[in-house]
């Protein structure tokens, strides 16, 4: 259900966020993939190494955060 749930367009900003904190690793991984996660949220998830991959492939990074992630690394 958490995993459906985290793949929901309809949730709100704060619903993604508090998912981040979630206990299973994939409903993480999904929240941190969701396209409502504040960006100041989703660029601190680049610098976990738990969801930095997921966060990456978040369609809302800002393309500025993208260049500078593929110039330096996370």
């Amino acid at each position: 259900m958490r995993l459906r749930a985290a793949t929901d367009p309809r949730l709100s900003p704060d619903s993604v966020v508090r998912m981040l904190d979630d206990p299973d690793g994939g409903v993480r991984a999904l929240a941190a993939r969701h396209p409502r996660v504040p960006v100041p949220v989703l660029v601190a998830l680049l610098g976990d190494g738990a969801t930095a991959g997921a966060a990456a492939r978040n369609p809302a990074l800002p393309v500025t955060v993208m260049d500078r992630v593929t110039a330096t690394g996370p």
